[in-house]
């Protein structure tokens, strides 16, 4: 029997649609409140994004979605504005199209041009565009991080974050992503640089594999070496899933770390 691809999160847990059911839940309760629902950042109809906007001047953290580049929503992971509002942080969640239909260079290339976008327009609907925190869960860390080296940000907050493409590549997710050593090199973050230094808060839940830590930590570790303020710290009693839903609940210590980020 062939050992279980340590990469595969949905593995490690029992059904993974008890946690994607219970997000589009929250995330339609949060929709439901007012905000700026599909605003376009680009020219394809996968290219929106959700714009929550606490109060004007506030700072604003732009939220991927995970999903191992191949599925998910936006409309999946709206709840991440409930735990931020509180704290004063506006929260942009992005939307972007899916691997097999476009390779992973697209999928980076939409990630950079919403935060390009909102660079532009955030402060058209009351986001301050000067104080922008990247952040991201599984997949969307590694966006999150990707742009970051395309361009300044305050921080990089990335949950569960895949950063070392290469592991990728040999793993189950390299059926719908068809990376080679080089490809997969020149996409990860823990080979690249940030355009600037910036903090970096790297965490992976405690009972994921170890290779999710190896992930954080390793990204950690060379943005350190960059000259970033960088750390990498498990999250306790936490799985690949629970650690994001951390993000619903603005009395969390780790949504109060990510909103401290912006402010």
């Amino acid at each position: 029997m062939n050992a279980p691809d340590p990469l595969n999160a949905a593995a490690t847990v029992p059904d993974i649609n008890v946690f994607l059911q219970r997000w589009r839940q929250w995330s339609d309760e949060v929709r439901a409140t007012p905000h700026e629902r599909d605003l376009r950042y680009g020219l394809t109809d996968d290219e929106t994004l959700d714009l929550f906007v606490p109060h004007r001047g506030a700072p604003l953290v732009v939220f991927f979605h995970g999903g191992y580049w191949r599925r998910l929503h936006k409309d999946d992971l709206t709840f991440v504005a409930r735990g931020l509002a509180p704290h004063g942080t506006a929260a942009a969640i992005v939307n972007y199209s899916l691997a097999p239909a476009v390779p992973l260079e697209t999928i980076v290339d939409q990630a950079r041009a919403s935060v390009a976008w909102l660079r532009l327009h955030a402060g058209a609907y009351g986001a301050d565009p000067s104080r922008i925190v990247v952040a991201g869960h599984s997949a969307g860390g590694h966006l999150a991080a990707m742009c970051a080296v395309a361009g300044p940000v305050r921080a990089v907050a990335s949950l569960s974050g895949l950063h070392d493409l290469r592991a990728v590549a040999r793993s189950f997710a390299n059926e719908w992503l068809g990376l080679d050593e080089q490809r997969a090199a020149a996409l990860s973050p823990t080979l690249l640089a940030p355009a600037e230094p910036c903090v970096v808060v790297a965490t992976a839940g405690e009972c994921e594999t170890a290779a999710f830590h190896a992930q954080g930590r390793d990204f950690a570790a060379a943005w350190r070496d960059r000259g970033c303020d960088a750390a990498y710290a498990d999250s306790p009693g936490d799985n690949h899933y629970t650690i994001c839903e951390r993000l619903n609940d603005p009395d969390d210590a780790l949504v109060a770390r990510i909103a401290a980020l912006a402010a």
